[in-house]
């Protein structure tokens, strides 16, 4: 993983293009919420939800209109004590059937980073993994949801875990623009060139070391006797 440093960065020029780039406009909830978003440059937390809707048309939308749905994207990040390490790292997602004020809940999951040194040894774990549904944040909770518009994804399940690589705010977003972005307005986004550099950047940043330690896990001899998913995903000793 990265450190809590480069990730600050990351997460902060994330921020700020939404803001300043002309192509965000006409994504003006998206815009909107990311003004409300401050992280200070020396923060040792990172605590932020992006609230805001996406004109979608999906197959199953009768008719296939257009239909403006709530999203909300948050992150919740903390380094170790007096260093730079990554303690606790999770992206949520939160989509809505429709628009505000509809709270009808459709899909509710979290990506996880849980290093093998902060975690209950005998309960198997993958590092980055993704888990469906979740508990309410307060982000959430500031927003009307209430535990009785989750319920029908079962929360107090935690598993399946599943194995997913790292991520952070700018590559979850840019994932969900390619997923529900067939309207030109998340298109004109999604392919500004200053967002696709900084897409880029994070893939280098977050994807290229993650990639480099599994082909080196797999390509080498001494690891032979060992499961891939146990070691290398799971990191059991």
């Amino acid at each position: 993983m990265i450190s809590f440093s480069l990730l600050r960065r990351l997460e902060t020029d994330a921020i700020q293009a939404i803001r300043t780039l002309s192509a965000f406009g006409r994504l003006g909830s998206l815009q909107s919420a990311a003004q409300q978003i401050q992280i200070a440059r020396a923060a040792k937390a990172i605590d932020l939800n992006l609230g805001f809707t996406l004109p979608t048309r999906l197959r199953e939308d009768p008719g296939s209109r257009v239909v403006e749905r709530n999203f909300h994207v948050g992150c919740f990040a903390c380094s170790a004590d007096n260093s730079d390490n990554i303690s606790q790292l999770t992206y949520s997602v939160l989509i809505g059937e429709l628009k505000s004020p509809d709270l009808n809940v459709a899909r509710k999951f979290h990506f996880d980073f849980e290093p093998a040194t902060a975690r209950n040894q005998a309960e198997s774990k993958p590092t980055y993994h993704l888990q469906l549904c979740g508990k309410l944040s307060p982000h959430h909770k500031n927003a009307g949801y209430e535990e009785e518009h989750i319920n029908h994804l079962l929360p107090s399940w935690s598993q399946p875990r599943i194995p997913v690589q790292p991520t952070s705010l700018i590559l979850v977003l840019n994932w969900l623009f390619m997923e529900f972005g067939s309207e030109q307005p998340v298109i004109n986004a999604r392919t500004e060139p200053r967002w696709r550099s900084l897409v880029r950047e994070a893939e280098r940043a977050v994807l290229k070391p993650y990639y480099e330690s599994c082909a080196s896990f797999l390509s080498a001899a001494a690891n032979e006797d060992f499961s891939f998913y146990s070691k290398g995903l799971y990191e059991e000793h």
